[in-house]
């Protein structure tokens, strides 16, 4: 390159560096040839991208002579160099200096530029070395987009609060496809891993899609949190991987347990529908807890259809029925209120006045009055408080990402299950026993749903309600 060449070049940037038209030094500061030239050796290492011998060139330009006409742009150059290395510490020191000793030198405005500009990329630096990605693998057929959207809309509004707080490690989400066949569900689960990053995940929606993802997660050593699998062996036997939504099993022991030693009942009958797989298993898993807690079943009965739901007290006795204290009654399916009210008819027209306790299905029964009657309890997933300023505060943050509508239980669940999983995780370093505090994580009180894993890998903790004198009310 000519030296017209060269010399148009360094105008252009110390131009560039300053913002200024105007880089002459006052005229009693002396032109050295030599320091010139290496000062143009030291910009041409520079443009070629050689910034550490660049570096140590500009270093040379300005300690190598007097105070010279190249002195301070050399500053200048320094920095710039050490920026490009990433040396943002060094950025900073050596920009404070420049300013300490040239403190009315035209270039300092590009002194505190650079200090700016480096303090701002190392706390990008701490940032990144503190980021905690949560991988989110949930379905995109169109069946499910609307469920998919719902849980999605409350996870990135738990990750933009859990943002919000400074203090906190940072957060950043990475999405996967799940699909609906298991061995898609592994290989998008893996990519999330491996490609993404992910190191926690939650997902996906439904027990099969789980019990196949659940594999994956449990070989890498990655958490997962399956939001509404309730199949028990999506996480049995298994140490990385949740279930925030109660299993069958789950929910028939802790109906029990309220209602031996919250109720005091020692006398408790069981009545479920034969080929209902749901029912059978949460009434399977009562009988066995309240046995374990040393109270009595006196009968276990199944009835042959839906329609024996009406005829209740003559398929169980109402002789048998009147040895009892209490009745567990656990439904399922989009028909249970119906069936709910069959039940609670049949045993209007026996005179009996057993207590019934039943499951989340009943949480629709239109009759309270009726329910009343028998103190209707019954164990629940869900449960929203519309007067809580939380959940009045929520509404609006949803509301704000466009939503016309209200958020429903799946939104809710999202959220609250995204802000528990957060709350174990103050930084990155948690993430090497995160299991472990996912189980003996204390209470956890959402929004919507309760969070309390007691040690092991399935969600425990319930609301229940009861029925009285005509009104719904939250028993515990």
């Amino acid at each position: 390159m000519s030296r017209r060449g060269i010399q148009a070049l360094l105008m252009v940037w110390l131009l560039g560096l300053t913002g200024l038209g105007a880089w002459a030094q006052p005229a009693e500061i002396p032109r050295i040839e030599a320091a010139e030239t290496e000062f143009v050796q030291a910009l041409q290492a520079f443009e070629r991208g050689d910034y550490g011998l660049a570096y140590r060139q500009f270093r040379r330009v300005i300690d190598a002579y007097p105070a010279h006409r190249r002195t301070t742009a050399a500053w200048i150059m320094a920095a710039k160099a050490l920026y490009r290395m990433g040396e943002y510490d060094h950025v900073i020191r050596w920009a404070d200096e420049f300013v300490a000793r040239y403190p009315t030198s035209r270039y300092r405005s590009e002194a505190e530029r650079l200090r700016h500009l480096a303090e701002a990329a190392l706390h990008r630096r701490q940032q990144a070395t503190r980021l905690i990605t949560l991988g989110i693998l949930l379905p995109m057929d169109a069946d499910n987009v609307p469920l998919t959207q719902a849980l999605f809309d409350g996870i990135r509004l738990a990750v933009a609060a859990h943002n919000a707080d400074s203090l906190a490690a940072p957060v950043r989400m990475v999405f996967r496809d799940a699909g609906n066949d298991p061995a898609r569900v592994q290989a998008a689960l893996r990519a999330l891993i491996d490609e993404q990053q992910a190191d926690l995940v939650i997902g996906p929606l439904y027990s099969e899609q789980a019990r196949a993802a659940a594999e994956v997660a449990e070989q890498r050593g990655v958490v997962l949190v399956a939001p509404l699998a309730t199949d028990e062996r999506v996480s049995e036997g298994r140490r990385f991987v949740f279930q925030a939504n109660p299993t069958l099993t789950v929910r028939g022991a802790l109906m029990a347990r309220m209602a031996v030693y919250g109720l005091r009942l020692d006398s408790i009958g069981v009545v479920a529908q034969f080929g209902d797989p749901t029912a059978e298993r949460m009434a399977e898993a009562f009988q066995a807890e309240v046995l374990r807690l040393e109270a009595a079943v006196p009968f276990y009965k199944l009835l042959p259809s839906a329609q024996a739901w009406a005829q209740l007290v003559q398929h169980v006795g109402r002789d048998t029925l009147a040895r009892v204290q209490a009745l567990y009654l656990p439904l399922s399916g989009a028909n249970a209120p119906v069936l709910a009210r069959a039940a609670l008819s049949s045993l209007d027209r026996s005179g009996l006045t057993p207590r019934v306790l039943g499951n989340a299905a009943w949480r629709d029964v239109q009759a309270a009055l009726q329910a009343s009657r028998y103190l209707l309890t019954f164990s629940n997933d869900f449960y929203l408080d519309t007067s809580r300023a939380e959940v009045k505060a929520f509404v609006q943050r949803y509301q704000a990402l466009g939503r016309m509508e209200a958020p429903d239980r799946l939104v809710y669940t999202g959220y609250d299950v995204t802000r528990f999983l957060l709350a174990q995780l103050p930084d990155r370093a948690a993430l090497t026993d995160l299991a472990d505090r996912i189980r003996t994580a204390p209470f956890y009180q959402g929004l919507g749903i309760r969070l309390h894993f007691e040690g092991g890998q399935v969600n425990r903790a319930l609301y229940f309600h009861r029925y009285r004198d005509g009104r719904l009310e939250l028993l515990r």
